[in-house]
């Protein structure tokens, strides 16, 4: 079944146009969105979700299929009880193949797949003094869907939920933190 459904998405790919043929060019992107965190829970509660900002480079390798290498910053998430604190940064640095079908010349929706190298740092402070620090990283799978809409061959809108994966065990809580975001952003074509 699976190589059924993988058979299908492969021939969908190669058999709709697309607004014009990259193939052979760069792209740069810009994404600001939404994280959503997993595996945050503490004693004193769980982190609040941050935003997320993004800038992506890719190549144009076929009319259908590019590479893309990214990196997203995720805010700063903050979590009081009386006068101690902890804050978790995080930050994921990603590779990915990135596949359009293409619906109308203007209209397309992308898949991303990809390897996520993903980083984050929680620090606990006590009447504003930093008294631990602890980090922790992974990598793991990187999936995305979308969907992109083609201004002209150069200019594109793009709106994208992807899935970090793992970022490495949560401090002392035994479990690892998770990442998902949704976007929006622009692309351009050189």
């Amino acid at each position: 079944m699976k190589k059924i459904v993988i058979a299908s998405i492969i021939s969908a790919f190669a058999a709709t146009p697309a607004l014009a043929d990259n193939t052979g060019h760069f792209y740069m992107a810009a994404d600001l969105g939404s994280a959503s965190y997993s595996n945050v829970t503490v004693n004193a509660g769980t982190y609040p979700n941050p935003g997320m900002i993004r800038i992506a480079g890719g190549y144009h390798f076929s009319p259908i299929f590019a590479a893309e290498i990214g990196y997203s910053k995720f805010g700063d998430s903050t979590i009081t009880a009386g006068s101690t604190s902890g804050t978790v940064s995080a930050s994921s640095t990603q590779v990915a193949l990135v596949g359009s079908l293409p619906l109308t010349p203007q209209f397309e929706f992308i898949v991303k797949i990809g390897v996520a190298r993903n980083e984050h740092t929680i620090a606990a402070k006590s009447s504003g003094v930093t008294v631990v620090s602890m980090s922790s990283s992974q990598s793991d799978l990187l999936i995305g869907l979308g969907a992109q809409y083609n201004f002209s061959s150069q200019f594109s809108m793009r709106a994208q939920y992807e899935s970090f994966g793992k970022f490495g065990d949560f401090g002392t809580t035994g479990a690892a933190m998770k990442a998902s975001a949704l976007s929006v952003g622009v692309a351009y074509n050189f």
